[in-house]
């Protein structure tokens, strides 16, 4: 089973071909730790894009993934793949933040949103998960937007900028 993804996944794809592949594992559950297996793979086209299935499946079938949820901030955090990193954590998003809450993933998301390394993708969305977890947390908002306001918006893409700015306007309602 777990070769039939592998074939897909090292042929061209495209959007089509993941939505297949997610279809796959919406039908048949016990499918996904194939799947989600492939993820982890050596060779970073068949990981990339079986995070990208993971990540469509986060949107689709968050209880498939929730189980995993401390295994992919962890695999976020060491990642050293921009693209399958902002996958990861695009997945993360979509699941509901654990309680107590990873203290190690918020200073990695804190320090991520601010981090010229990191792309913007993936700043924008260390951002968002950031404030997922202040929510839940609610006394760490302050800290939160302290560094939100000290952001030097010149240095940071309209992208950037954006999600800071929305940001901000939710801590502030």
């Amino acid at each position: 089973m777990e070769e039939d993804f592998k074939k897909a996944l090292e042929s061209t794809l495209g959007r089509k071909d993941i939505d297949s592949i997610v279809e796959q594992v919406m039908d048949s559950p016990a499918r996904f730790d194939d799947l989600y297996a492939l993820t982890e793979h050596e060779e970073e086209k068949i990981a990339w894009r079986a995070t990208w299935a993971c990540e469509k499946l986060s949107i689709l079938a968050p209880s498939l993934l929730i189980s995993k949820r401390e295994e992919l901030m962890q695999r976020a955090m060491q990642c050293p793949h921009g693209g399958i990193r902002r996958l990861l954590l695009n997945t993360l998003l979509h699941l509901p933040v654990p309680k107590p809450i990873n203290v190690a993933f918020l200073d990695f998301c804190l320090n991520g949103m601010l981090s010229p390394a990191e792309t913007v993708a993936g700043q924008a969305v260390c951002m968002k998960l950031a404030y997922a977890i202040c929510l839940k947390e609610p006394e760490l908002m302050g800290e939160l937007e302290a560094y939100l306001e000290n952001m030097e918006p010149e240095y940071y893409t309209a992208a950037v900028q954006c999600a800071r700015n929305n940001i901000l306007k939710k801590i502030r309602k």
